[in-house]
C-alpha cells in the first residue's frame, strides 16, 4: 500500500510540477553572468567588444590579447581554445571557450 501512496504522489509532483509556477516561465532569460569588458589594444590592432562568461576581464583580455600575430587562425590561451569567423572588412571574430567558459570579440586593426 505504501508503494501505491507514493506512486500517486509522484505522478502528482510530474503532473503539477514542484510548486513552480511556470506559466511566466515561456521566455528563456537572458544571461546574466554575460559581462562587458570594453577594448584591448595590441601593436597595430585591437580587440574589441569582448564579453565573457564563466571568466573575469582580465583573464578575458589577456585571451583576446593572444589574438596578436595569428593571422586569422585558431589559437589556444589561457586553457581557451579560440576559433576565427570572418567578420567583414578585414576583422575577424573569435570565440573561445574552455568547458562552460566563454569570450568572445571582434579582432581588427586599430
Amino acid at each position: 500500500m505504501r508503494w501505491l501512496a507514493l506512486a500517486a504522489a509522484l505522478a502528482a509532483l510530474a503532473v503539477n510540477g514542484c510548486g513552480e509556477d511556470s506559466s511566466s516561465n515561456t521566455e528563456p532569460s537572458p544571461r546574466a553572468d554575460v559581462i562587458d569588458c570594453g577594448n584591448v589594444t595590441v601593436p597595430g590592432h585591437e580587440a574589441v567588444s569582448i564579453r565573457a562568461s564563466g571568466a573575469d576581464c582580465q583573464l578575458a583580455k589577456a585571451v583576446a590579447a593572444a589574438a596578436e600575430g595569428r593571422g586569422r587562425a585558431s589559437y589556444e590561451a589561457e586553457g581557451f581554445t579560440c576559433e576565427p569567423a570572418d567578420a567583414g572588412g578585414g576583422d575577424t571574430n573569435y570565440a573561445c571557450t574552455r568547458g562552460e567558459a566563454a569570450i568572445r570579440f571582434r579582432y581588427g586593426t586599430a
